[in-house]
């Protein structure tokens, strides 16, 4: 697995808005910070990291190639140079290459979306998973596992989750989440289990799965399969509608406290809760502004023109 450089580090650092010093750079502020709190520091990058560089899949839309790279060079020069959105296994291979460049012992895995996690609420929906499509991070710090993800987009987790059955946590305030460790409703061996990651949006509603993921070391190639069948498979969501989101921080940029969502012909604010459309697109012009205005995504004009014809163009 490549890593990156220093200077390439300093660049990540400056994307993600990670604090410095007058006479001290951000990268060896955060080393630092690591030698001393190796999860905290963690913590603080994932959530810099989902606050800084949208969830999307705007490539496969706003281009003329339509395809995805995961090589860590690629992502690299997406998400860090170009200031694009990613989704979770570029996000998290950028996330992934950065942590082993800064000593971390981590390793991706990868998982099944649920079909709850679209909104969908038909009986049973709860129970159903797509093939395996998802990528998330495992961090080994002082003998404990952490999963971390920074590629899910809405109700995404926000901080490590430490590998243990039913410890809930904040999520997105109010939102909360966990893991429990259960098989899934389609094995036909029910001792079979994996780690499913699950939200429920106040403490007296419905645990909801988003997804489930194995624990166990996937290699770069098998999500070359997975990337390949996400993003140019024609029964993928991704190919038929353009989808970004952005966390944002608290004031004192300690939590996650809200997020930018763009689908359809709205951008939404989610906040404590609340949920408010803070824009209406009328047409695709609308959306390349709204990109730049909510996401500080910037598209150069060949880009913008590659949507030409699309399904997922707002006419």
């Amino acid at each position: 697995m490549a890593t990156y450089t220093p200077q390439q580090l300093e660049l990540y650092l400056e994307r993600i808005r990670y604090p410095g010093s007058d006479t001290t750079s951000r990268l060896q502020c955060l080393q630092q910070a690591i030698a001393e709190n190796p999860l905290a520091t963690l913590a603080e990058l994932q959530r810099r990291q989902l606050s800084s560089i949208p969830w999307g899949n705007s490539a496969l839309h706003y281009s003329t190639h339509r395809t995805i790279s995961i090589r860590p060079a690629c992502v690299f020069e997406k998400l860090v140079v170009r200031r694009l959105d990613g989704y979770c296994m570029e996000n998290n291979t950028l996330l992934y290459a950065v942590l082993r460049s800064l000593g971390y012992q981590v390793y991706p895995s990868g998982g099944r979306v649920c079909l709850a996690a679209s909104g969908a609420t038909y009986e049973g929906v709860e129970k159903l998973y797509t093939g395996l499509s998802h990528m998330v991070l495992i961090v080994l710090i002082e003998g404990d596992k952490y999963m971390v993800d920074v590629g899910f987009g809405t109700n995404g987790p926000t901080s490590p989750l430490l590998l243990k059955p039913d410890f809930v946590s904040v999520c997105m305030a109010p939102t909360e989440m966990r893991l429990v460790y259960d098989a899934l409703p389609e094995y036909v061996d029910q001792t079979q289990k994996v780690w499913i990651y699950q939200i429920r949006y106040t403490p007296d509603s419905n645990w909801i799965p988003m997804y489930s993921f194995l624990g166990t070391e996937f290699l770069p190639q098998d999500f070359e399969v997975m990337n390949f069948a996400t993003s140019q498979r024609q029964t993928s969501w991704f190919t038929q509608t353009v989808v970004c989101t952005r966390m944002f921080l608290d004031e004192a940029e300690t939590a996650v406290q809200g997020l930018y969502i763009l689908a359809g012909t709205e951008v939404k604010k989610r906040q404590l809760g609340q949920s408010e459309v803070v824009e209406t697109l009328q047409r695709d012009a609308d959306r390349v502004t709204a990109l730049a205005k909510w996401f500080d995504m910037h598209l150069r004009d060949h880009e913008v023109e590659g949507i030409r014809g699309l399904v997922s163009e707002i006419k």
